[in-house]
């Protein structure tokens, strides 16, 4: 090997390096001096890409930088100069609505505050009248749905019912107005196939039927309190009966049920016109008497004279027991021996109720009725008929929004007074899930199957019965089964 070449490469190589490592740092010392250069540089390593690249950038972004930030500036200011402007609009604003209405009346109102504060002032007025003097409170329910009846019967008539019926129907609509206090009212309008129900079958006293009407003033009666030991309470006018454990419903008592059973439908009466006086002795025993015109229609009933009515109540200190004693009897001539009517034939009916909320299973109340009638004279057949049922409601509450009630019950009618002439026993079972809607106070969905059934061939289907080719009426089965969804809103 050559070693002067050797030394003259090296020689050579150092050369080069030197020359090199002086520009390296002169460059060093120029991107030291120039911060924007030192920034964009450090921004292109970490990309990648190479320092000429940095250098051209930079060299041709300042000046457009430099304007763009000016005129950002300049926008900035516009924004905090319209900001200020619409703070103070709104300070005036405020200012206005804090001001007190007119300190008189005749004088009117200028600003904002003033007119919100009159109409504040006319508002609580009326509310004022509406609750501490004039004591009125109002109420309303709808309840309508669905029911199928699997005997499919002709005209959708699902005999020994109240009032539901095959097929969509609006149920109910019900209006409540009360007045509380010394003198005071009870209105209930209802509308809906419980109106046409009620209204074909009561009238408001001696007066010509008029048949079923769409809607029923179901109720109407004065109220007076009358200032006598705890205070005894009367009524005059038209109102529901006492009788019975199930109710026509209001909007804060829908019953255990969906439908109506035997009892209410078959063997009680639904409202009555007259007087009654009511007296709560203490905690546990209270009681109520009154006079009416009788069961329902007194113009079809021809009765000669005043029915007489009675309830006693007893219960213990929390109600988690009670018994109810309801009574009915006067003169009232339905039906006839040969179509005549006498005023002399006598209809009454007792009725207790017990009821029990048993500590040792919460939320769940058992409640059983017993209902006897009777009517002396030749009411059918050329003799007094009488009449006899029970029910059985067993109710447990699963949840805060989930009910489940069974209801059981049965009707004999040996003769047929209240069964449309034919002497037989009915009974009833019926399941009913209701489940208040989360979120919405007053709304309820229910669920109710229903089976009905006979010792006799009484309801109806859709099968003809046909002699000779020519229709002779309808075939008749020994039960029925319904099954109904509806929805019930109440406030």
């Amino acid at each position: 090997m050559n070693r002067t070449s050797t030394h003259r490469g090296v020689g050579w190589v150092c050369l080069i390096a030197g020359v090199a490592l002086i520009g390296l740092l002169c460059n060093a010392s120029a991107w030291a001096e120039d911060p924007a250069t030192t920034t964009t540089t450090t921004h292109h390593r970490r990309h990648h890409h190479v320092v000429s690249t940095t250098t051209t950038t930079t060299t041709a972004a300042g000046p457009d930088e430099e304007q763009r930030l000016n005129a950002l500036s300049g926008q900035v200011n516009n924004l905090q100069k319209q900001s200020d402007d619409t703070t103070t609009e709104v300070k005036k604003i405020e200012s206005e609505l804090v001001v007190a209405p007119p300190a008189t009346a005749d004088a009117k109102p200028v600003t904002i505050g003033q007119h919100v504060g009159l109409a504040e002032t006319n508002i609580a007025s009326i509310q004022k009248n509406l609750t501490d003097n004039l004591g009125i409170s109002v109420h309303a329910m709808v309840d309508a749905g669905y029911e199928h009846n699997f005997n499919q019967p002709n005209f959708n008539t699902n005999v020994y019912r109240a009032w539901d019926q095959d097929g969509f129907q609006l149920t109910q609509g019900n209006l409540h107005i009360e007045r509380d206090g010394t003198v005071g009212f009870v209105t209930d309008i209802n509308v809906g196939t419980v109106a046409n129900a009620i209204s074909g079958a009561t009238h408001y006293s001696n007066q010509v039927p008029v048949g079923g009407q769409f809607i029923d003033a179901t109720q109407y009666y004065l109220t007076y309190t009358a200032p006598l030991g705890s205070g005894v309470s009367f009524e005059a006018g038209r109102f529901v009966t006492l009788l019975g454990a199930e109710i026509i419903p209001v909007y804060n008592n829908q019953n255990f049920n969906e439908s109506r059973g035997l009892l209410f439908n078959l063997g009680e009466p639904l409202t009555h016109t007259g007087i009654r006086a009511s007296y709560t002795f203490n905690d546990y025993f209270s009681a109520t008497g009154g006079l009416n015109n009788g069961w329902d229609d007194p113009a079809a009933n021809s009765n000669g004279g005043p029915n007489y009515e009675g309830e006693l109540t007893l219960n213990n200190k929390d109600k988690s027991v009670s018994f109810v004693l309801n009574g009915i009897w006067g003169p009232n001539a339905i039906g006839g021996a040969n179509g005549k009517q006498a005023s002399n034939s006598n209809l009454g009916a007792v009725d207790p109720i017990f009821t029990w909320k048993p500590s040792f299973i919460p939320n769940l109340t058992l409640q059983t009725e017993y209902l006897y009638g009777s009517q002396d004279g030749p009411v059918i057949h050329g003799h007094s008929e009488s009449y006899q049922g029970a029910a059985q409601y067993l109710v447990y509450d699963w949840t805060p929004s989930i009910e489940l009630a069974t209801r059981g019950e049965f009707f004999q009618d040996k003769d047929g007074a209240r069964t449309t002439g034919t002497g037989q026993t009915v009974w009833e079972i019926t399941q009913t899930l209701s489940y208040k809607i989360p979120e919405v106070t007053g709304l309820l969905a229910r669920l109710e199957y229903r089976h009905d059934n006979s010792d006799e061939n009484v309801f109806t289907n859709n099968n003809g019965q046909f002699t000779n080719g020519v229709f002779t009426g309808q075939h008749l089965w020994h039960g029925q089964d319904t099954l109904a969804a509806n929805i019930i809103y109440a406030f």
